[in-house]
């Protein structure tokens, strides 16, 4: 499954079938090196270790950072508590908005999901107009940026 999420791993658990899984963001992971999506990988598998061995608490706390030391003394990887991979977020954020109120706000997404929120429409009054889409996708009225 693709998602489009900042982080590169994500580990669920449902809580009444407790069946789990891991999911990694490919979109996101592309844009790094097969070592960070390995490296990923492993984090979220410390996750479901701990998960099917009675953990209930399932942090970046001493116990992760046992097993996440552990694994990287005998294997040379480098495993982290934290897999973020801003720069590279950003820049699938190729959908663009900007509120026609007064306002101005532009508002920049991965998805191609108009921007909504009450508070912004209660504050402001604007609605948010598309500006700019990657090359890449269907026709539409889009206006440029800099307008």
């Amino acid at each position: 499954m693709i998602f489009f999420f900042r982080n590169a791993g994500y580990f669920k658990c449902e809580a009444i079938s407790r069946r789990c899984s891991i999911r990694l963001n490919k979109p996101l992971l592309d844009l790094r090196s097969r070592k960070d999506t390995v490296e990923t990988l492993l984090h979220e598998m410390i996750h479901y270790y701990q998960r099917i061995n009675g953990t209930r608490i399932l942090d970046h706390g001493p116990e992760f950072q046992y097993h996440m030391e552990r694994i990287n003394r005998e294997s040379g990887a480098d495993v982290t508590i934290d897999h973020d991979f801003y720069d590279e977020y950003e820049s699938l954020k190729r959908h663009s908005w900007r509120c026609n109120g007064p306002c101005a706000q532009v508002v920049r997404r991965v998805m191609d999901r108009t921007p909504y929120s009450k508070g912004h429409k209660r504050e402001c009054g604007g609605e948010f107009i598309k500006i700019q889409e990657p090359d890449d996708s269907p026709p539409n009225k889009r206006m440029r940026l800099d307008q």
